[in-house]
C-alpha cells in the first residue's frame, strides 16, 4: 500500500505535473528568464542599437525579444516591439506642430513634464535619439534668438 503511493507522487512525464522530472513544479524554467531580454543598455554597447529609434522620440524604448510559452512549454521566439505613434506635437517656443513618431511611453512623460518643450530639455541623449536631439539643438537655437531679439519668453509647465 505504501509503495504505491511513493511510485505514485515519484512518476515522472513530460508534462510531469507530479514528481521532481521536467515541469514538476511551476518555479521551474518553463517561462523565458530575464537574461533572454534585450535591455537598451547591453543593446548600446554590443552596437546593435535600435535604428528607427533614431528617427523619432521613443524615451529609450527597443524591440524586446523572448518567447511564447504555451501549456506544452515548447517555446518559440517572439517580440515586442515599441508602441509607436504618429502625432503632430505642439511646439510653445517654435509655435507650431512637429509631426513626430512618438511612443507612448515618450506621450506620458511629456504630459507630466508639461509638453514637447519640457521634454526634450529635461531628457537625457540617451533616450532621444539623433532626431530628439537635433529637434532639441533646433528649440534651443530659437530660443537663443528670441532672447538676443529682446522678445520676452515665458515658458511654464501647463
Amino acid at each position: 500500500m505504501f509503495q504505491s503511493l511513493i511510485r505514485l507522487g515519484s512518476r515522472t512525464t513530460y508534462r510531469g505535473s507530479k514528481g521532481s522530472g521536467a515541469g514538476a513544479s511551476t518555479r521551474t524554467t518553463a517561462f523565458s528568464s530575464p537574461k533572454s531580454k534585450n535591455s537598451n543598455v547591453v543593446a548600446v554597447q554590443s552596437g546593435h542599437a535600435f535604428k528607427r529609434a533614431q528617427r523619432g522620440l521613443y524615451d529609450g524604448r527597443i524591440i524586446q525579444s523572448g518567447h511564447n510559452v504555451p501549456k506544452s512549454r515548447h517555446k518559440t521566439a517572439r517580440t515586442w516591439e515599441p508602441n509607436v505613434q504618429n502625432k503632430k506635437l505642439w511646439s510653445e517656443v517654435m509655435q507650431v506642430y512637429v509631426r513626430a513618431r512618438v511612443t507612448t511611453s515618450a506621450m506620458r512623460t511629456m504630459d507630466k513634464l508639461g509638453g514637447l518643450d519640457f521634454y526634450l530639455a529635461n531628457t537625457k541623449d540617451e533616450k532621444l535619439g539623433a532626431w530628439g536631439r537635433d529637434l532639441r539643438e533646433r528649440l534651443a537655437l530659437k530660443l537663443r534668438k528670441k532672447r538676443l531679439d529682446g522678445e520676452s519668453v515665458v515658458v511654464s509647465p501647463q
